[in-house]
């Protein structure tokens, strides 16, 4: 947790919190460490957490309803500590890379009648939002497929993916299909050259908050894959969108 020094004690603060990649079965909390300085050092408090990886099998079972429960009892923490320090916060936002920018998503729109501090906006970067723009033919997409217990070759990734259960599934854990009318606001960044997390997913994201008629920023990075490392311009672009979106939903 990073309390700016400016930070004014006498008014309500927000908080961004930011998620770390890796899959849901690896990373940590360190990768954003940068993160949380550099808008900390413009007067945000911010934090980062661990969560607790994929696990579908066995008797330590993790799935992502834990992951939510987990982002949950981390704000609801920071919060009582923030308290401790004479600072009173009162909203959230949400921000991730990859698995982390998932987590962000569907904390965001899954859990906005639950969470222990309204979450004003979300970040996504190369975030997945829709599970069924997977395909079956890449082996990140079948590894993924494993590690939630359902198969792991093509052939049987594609024979899955026609299960009721398994669509069922892809849906309970795709951002899109929670979506609604006066959601939080969305900044969306995503290279148009990611082969895992393909543009038809930031298409299907798009579609969903025009229907329900929410707020998003689209930075694309156009000659980026799944590492958005190749367009130093768009990169700068969504470093202002988020202080921008700061500015305008924290109010400071």
């Amino acid at each position: 947790l990073y309390i700016p020094p400016i930070a004014d004690k006498g008014q309500e603060q927000g908080v961004v919190l930011f998620l770390h990649g890796g899959s849901w079965t690896s990373g940590d909390k360190a990768s954003m460490v940068d993160d949380c300085r550099f808008f900390a050092e413009r007067g945000y408090v911010t934090a980062t957490m661990n969560y607790s990886f994929l696990n579908m099998m066995g008797e330590d079972k993790v799935d992502f309803t834990t992951m939510m429960t987990e982002i949950a009892t981390a704000l609801s923490t920071i919060k009582e500590y923030a308290v401790a320090q004479g600072v009173n916060i009162t909203k959230v936002a949400l921000s991730g890379y990859s698995a982390g920018a998932h987590l962000a998503l569907l904390y965001t729109y899954s859990m906005a009648g639950h969470s222990p501090l309204p979450v004003l906006f979300v970040h996504s970067k190369a975030g997945p939002a829709d599970f069924r723009t997977f395909s079956p033919s890449s082996p990140d997409v079948r590894a993924f497929m494993a590690k939630m217990g359902v198969g792991s070759d093509e052939k049987s990734v594609r024979e899955l993916l026609k299960n009721e259960k398994v669509v069922a599934m892809i849906q309970a854990v795709s951002p899109i299909f929670y979506v609604k009318g006066e959601a939080a606001p969305a900044i969306l960044s995503y290279g148009r050259k990611d082969a895992l997390v393909v543009w038809e997913n930031v298409v299907s994201m798009m579609n969903v908050l025009d229907a329900n008629v929410v707020d998003y920023k689209l930075i694309e990075y156009p000659n980026s894959g799944h590492g958005l490392d190749k367009d130093a311009d768009s990169s700068q672009r969504s470093v202002d969108a988020m202080l921008d979106y700061a500015k305008k939903f924290f109010g400071y």
